[in-house]
Parts: C-alpha cells; sequence; structure tokens
C-alpha cells in the first residue's frame, strides 16, 4: 500500500508539474479545429464505397460519443451539410491540405505527451533533434490517416456481414421463423459490439503511448496507462450520458449552443484521461529503472 501511495503522489505531481491541463486544453482546441477536415476526408472516403449514406457514418461516430440528444442532432448536421462539399476530394490536391489540417489535433497530443520526455530530450543533439521532428511530422499524418480510414474499414465490415449472412441463409432450407432467428445470429456476430469497440479503442490508445511520442516504447509497457484510459473513458462517458440531461438542463442556458458546449466539455475531460493514461505508464516506468536489480 505504502509504494501504491508513492506512485499515485508521483503521478498527481508528474500531472500538475507537466501542465497536463494546459496541454489538455490547448489539445481540445485543436481537435476542434480539425473536426472538420478530418469529417471532410472521412466522408469523402464514404462517397467512393456503394450504398452508404451520411447517415450511416453519423451511427458509427455516434457510438464513441456521450448518448445525448442534442450531441447526436450536432454529429448529423455536421456530417449532413459536409456530404455535399466533400465530393471528388481525394482526387485533387486539397486532399493533402486537408489531411494536414486534420492531423492538428494528434500534433496537440503528440506535444503533450513529448512534454512528459522533455528532460530525455534536452539531452539529445540538435540533428537528433531534427530527426526526431520530421519523424513526429509524418507519425501525426500516418495517425491521422488510420483514425480517418477506421469509420469507412468499419462501414465496409458491417457489409461484409450483410453479404455473409445472405449467403449463408440462401444456401440453407430454413423456414421462415428459423431464417429470421438464424439472419439475427449471424448479425449478432458480426455486429460491432459495444466490446469491440472497447477492444479497438484500447489498441488505438496503446499505439498513441508505444509510438506517437519521439521516443518509442514496447506495447507491453503502455497497457497499464491504455487500459486506465479506455476504463475511464468508458466509464465517464457512462456517466456524462447519464447525469446531464437530470441534473443540467443545458439547451436552457445556452440554447442552440448546448451541443458545441457539451462536446467541448466531454473532448477535454476524455485527453485529460488520456494524458493521465501516459502519465501513469511514465511513473510505472520511473519505479521499475529506480529499483535494484
Amino acid at each position: 500500500m505504502g509504494r501504491s501511495k508513492k506512485l499515485i503522489l508521483r503521478g498527481i505531481k508528474m500531472f500538475r508539474d507537466n501542465s497536463m491541463p494546459a496541454y489538455s486544453g490547448y489539445s481540445t482546441l485543436l481537435i476542434v479545429t480539425a473536426l472538420f477536415p478530418f469529417m471532410i476526408l472521412i466522408i469523402s472516403i464514404v462517397n467512393l464505397l456503394p450504398g452508404y449514406s451520411a447517415q450511416d457514418v453519423a451511427e458509427i461516430i455516434e457510438r464513441i460519443l456521450p448518448d445525448l440528444e442534442p450531441v447526436k442532432n450536432l454529429v448529423e448536421a455536421m456530417v449532413s451539410n459536409l456530404k455535399n462539399q466533400s465530393g471528388g476530394l481525394l482526387a485533387s490536391a486539397a486532399a493533402v491540405t486537408t489531411l494536414w489540417s486534420a492531423s492538428r489535433g494528434v500534433s496537440a497530443i503528440q506535444k503533450g505527451l513529448n512534454h512528459l520526455e522533455s528532460d530525455e530530450q534536452e539531452k539529445e543533439t540538435p540533428a537528433a533533434k531534427g530527426k526526431d521532428y520530421i519523424r513526429g511530422i509524418l507519425k501525426r499524418l500516418l495517425f491521422t490517416l488510420m483514425l480517418i480510414i477506421l469509420i469507412p474499414a468499419m462501414l465496409v465490415f458491417e457489409m461484409l456481414r450483410n453479404s455473409i449472412a445472405d449467403i449463408i441463409c440462401s444456401a440453407q432450407d430454413i423456414d421462415p421463423e428459423e431464417l429470421i432467428s438464424t439472419r439475427k445470429h449471424i448479425d449478432s456476430i458480426f455486429h460491432f459490439s459495444t466490446l469491440a469497440v472497447i477492444a479497438f479503442a484500447l489498441l488505438v490508445v496503446l499505439l498513441f503511448y508505444a509510438v506517437l511520442p519521439a521516443k518509442r516504447r514496447k506495447l507491453k509497457s503502455q497497457l497499464p496507462g491504455a487500459l486506465l484510459t479506455v476504463v475511464c473513458w468508458v466509464a465517464f462517458t457512462e456517466l456524462f450520458s447519464f447525469f446531464i440531461p437530470r441534473f443540467y438542463h443545458a439547451s436552457s442556458v445556452y440554447g442552440s449552443l448546448a451541443a458545441v458546449f457539451l462536446m467541448l466539455l466531454w473532448i477535454r475531460i476524455i485527453v485529460m484521461i488520456l494524458f493521465a493514461g501516459a502519465v501513469l505508464n511514465r511513473t510505472l516506468e520511473e519505479s521499475r529503472n529506480q529499483r535494484p536489480d
């Protein structure tokens, strides 16, 4: 218990001394400004897929957001408005500029994670820092592209689910009642459940901690912070969705801006949780290094 208390106090001190709340606010601002180019690229890819609409994209995004009506309405309106502005974007030079703009949110998180390692980076030579800067740009562009491709990939998975269900059901001579039951069973297997979304979120957070910063680390060593981040993200989102409609009538205070305010508040706290997980990993790493062989 004494060692755990020391780790907790050390983590709180590290979180405060490295200005993680300030980096969370900075990251929130850049994430919001990067949101529109990010969505434009997603919808551009979705427009190339047959049989999918902006509503399908909105439903995928809503799975990771708080279950609040103002937030859902904001997402659906934004996706619908951007759909008509993203046609043919991938075939133009503007796609590169849009990808750069969309990477600003990832860049802010990257800077916060690098700040936790600033004492190690100060020992590097200027040439090494220059190489790290170029690698950092490439990393955040690749991470942004990975996140952009994620939602179309989920839609393709849904399409494969429907195709597999049709093939299996048509290949068997089943009466109508069993056909409905079989299709529901197949849908339950291939459907993106909450557990599948959580598992993928854990993988993404692991990659953020292990690969995105200047100093690369093993995935296994970053697992404690990633688990803390995902558990706190799920718990906070559920509590946020439960308490906000009951104890805080945002629409009566902010009117149509209620959804924007709620989204900013949710993103800010989620980013703070993300940095808290990184602080936990750094604290455990220091503890391991100080422990005698």
